[in-house]
């Protein structure tokens, strides 16, 4: 009795450990992202502004994307993604602390040696899909230049299978996901 009244004992002070946990989503790992460069040339300090530069926002697409569409959607999510983190988007002319430019591309429009060729940075990653398929490899790609010169400062590249972001309501969370992973490494601002 005593042999089974220890062993109830231990089992249920085993059971007092175990806990229910709901799993979350994982998020989807099927793409890459490279960065480079760092923000040293932003004020340490105070209000932080920033303009988009006058030749930004590049579409190198297959003809079934619109490029356009996209351009505009990523650019939004880039803006929103900024103002979290307490960036203030002024015009080029009242003297921001950093450009922003970014591109886009699907393989079969600019394929992986002429993006690194570009932009000076690979992912490596493989895609299942052919340039001109559905899923084919798609590319963004967002860097950010001191006030004074050409060279940005600051880089970043995502790619992986194209599957229509914004057109598809379930993928258009994946994609804010996506800007926010890229977007990850640029030091939020007080507010």
């Amino acid at each position: 009795m005593t042999k089974k009244l220890s062993l109830l004992l231990i089992a249920g002070l085993a059971l007092v450990g175990c806990t229910t946990t709901a799993i979350s989503p994982q998020p989807n790992l099927s793409y890459g992202i490279a960065t480079t460069g760092d923000f040293s040339f932003l004020p340490a300090q105070g209000v932080a502004t920033y303009a988009w530069r006058p030749d930004s926002a590049v579409a190198r697409v297959s003809d079934n994307v619109d490029g356009e569409k996209y351009l505009k959607v990523i650019k939004h999510l880039i803006d929103n993604e900024l103002a979290s983190k307490g960036y203030i988007q002024v015009s080029s002319s009242q003297r921001p602390n950093m450009f922003m430019d970014f591109g886009i591309a699907t393989e079969s429009g600019m394929n992986d040696q002429e993006i690194f060729e570009s932009t000076q940075i690979s992912t490596g990653i493989k895609v299942d899909a052919e340039p001109g398929e559905e899923g084919e490899k798609g590319s963004v790609y967002v860097a950010a230049f001191a006030p004074v010169g050409d060279f940005p400062r600051w880089r970043v590249l995502a790619q992986g299978p194209t599957e229509g972001r914004i057109d598809d309501p379930s993928q258009q969370h994946e994609m804010e996901r996506i800007i926010t992973s890229m977007l990850n490494l640029i030091p939020s601002r007080a507010n």
